[in-house]
């Protein structure tokens, strides 16, 4: 769903380049332009989600993390690493402002590999190369772009909505695209399948993910220190593969607009379920400390934004949510709103790993959507 208006000016800015220049030019060595080290954060790229630059490559942990280029040429080379393997990565590459649901899909399996992007003429191109896996699959890194031309400068920043995304497996897109009898793999999970995507797909806004299957509030499958959680993530670039939080700061740039968490099942299937009595009620108390907490953290950093925090009918780190939030300050409470979606086998049918399809994930969007528009001046995108 991306804005009319943005593809015509994608189809204008393309076709003018390519009426000038329809012949094929041979690609010497003065034609390669190549970017690498600190010119991967410079002019010619635009960056989406969380990255650093550290031995002179870009680290990209997060679902949803990936790039945007403009250049004038017919070929683009990606030169890629992937560290500390656990399963390939996949990524969906968009040319020329197709939606990248649209485009294809491009698999990252070695620990050094080159990924080239051909079009069939020589003229002005867009290209979106964005990451679908998590950080459990290994780490990944850009180690340079080379084309048989030149790159653009990057244009001014659109003004659209920021959307921070915040969760686990579910907004993850475990398992969205595959069927219910298979078990997660990153060939039939996808971020941009996960509702969480989608919704800011909705709004033709920008996204920086936050999420790794296992992970919860205070506590999930993978917390070993006591404090291997995402309110602990939040503060860092990245997740690595080994499920330690990488440490390197992130400056919480850009500032989100809209907010959505889905947090909370990991906290109560991995811990707070398999305890009774006092022991539990504790670790429910924990919990609601954590959800305090870490809505004062994001009303500090984000003051302006509206957070949409999820869950699914009957939930108990739902419910729990919820009742932190009935016990706000009015002027918090205004920027709070928990919303309903569908779980898994609602609004589709159950996707792989026992988790939501893409066409459950779908609903939730439109679920989503409505409550922006309901609290914000945010309107949906025409389609």
């Amino acid at each position: 769903m991306i804005k009319k208006v943005f593809i015509t000016l994608c189809m204008i800015f393309i076709l003018s380049s390519c009426s000038e220049q329809q012949v094929e030019t041979s690609t010497s060595n003065e034609d390669v332009k190549i970017l690498e080290d600190e010119a991967l954060l410079g002019e010619s790229i635009i960056w989406y989600g969380r990255h650093h630059l550290e031995d002179e490559q870009v680290f990209f942990y997060y679902p949803g993390t990936g790039f945007k280029i403009m250049f004038t040429g017919s070929a683009v080379n990606i030169n890629l690493a992937l560290d500390n393997k656990h399963s390939d990565i996949y990524f969906s590459l968009s040319k020329d402002c197709e939606p990248l649901l649209d485009g294809d899909v491009v698999v990252l399996s070695e620990a050094e590999q080159t990924i080239q992007i051909t079009f069939d003429t020589y003229g002005e191109h867009v290209i979106e190369f964005v990451k679908r896996s998590e950080p459990r699959d290994g780490v990944t890194s850009l180690l340079s772009l080379e084309t048989n031309g030149t790159f653009m400068e990057r244009p001014e920043e659109e003004n659209v909505p920021h959307f921070l995304i915040i969760g686990a497996s579910g907004i993850s897109g475990n398992g969205a695209i595959g069927e219910p009898w298979q078990g997660r793999t990153t060939a039939n999970s996808s971020c941009l399948h996960s509702f969480g995507y989608l919704t800011a797909e909705g709004f033709n806004g920008s996204y920086e993910f936050v999420s790794n299957s296992g992970w919860g509030l205070a506590f999930g499958y993978n917390d070993r220190t006591g404090e291997d959680n995402i309110m602990s993530a939040y503060e860092s670039v990245g997740i690595d593969a080994d499920q330690n939080i990488v440490d390197v700061s992130d400056d919480h740039s850009p500032i989100p607009d809209i907010i959505i968490v889905n947090i909370g099942g990991n906290d109560y299937s991995a811990v707070i379920n398999r305890l009774t009595g006092f022991a539990r009620e504790e670790k429910i108390l924990e919990f609601k400390d954590a959800v305090a907490d870490f809505i004062f953290t994001l009303r500090e950093d984000a003051p302006d934004a509206h957070i949409f925090w999820t869950m699914t009918e009957g939930s108990f780190n739902g419910a729990a949510a919820q009742s932190v939030f009935d016990l706000l300050p009015a002027d918090d409470k205004f920027y709070v709103h928990m919303v309903i979606i569908n779980g898994v086998g609602e609004g589709g049918e159950t996707g792989a790993n026992n988790h939501a399809s893409y066409e459950s994930h779908l609903g939730s969007s439109n679920i989503l959507i409505d409550a922006i528009e309901q609290y914000t001046d945010y309107n949906r995108t025409e389609e």
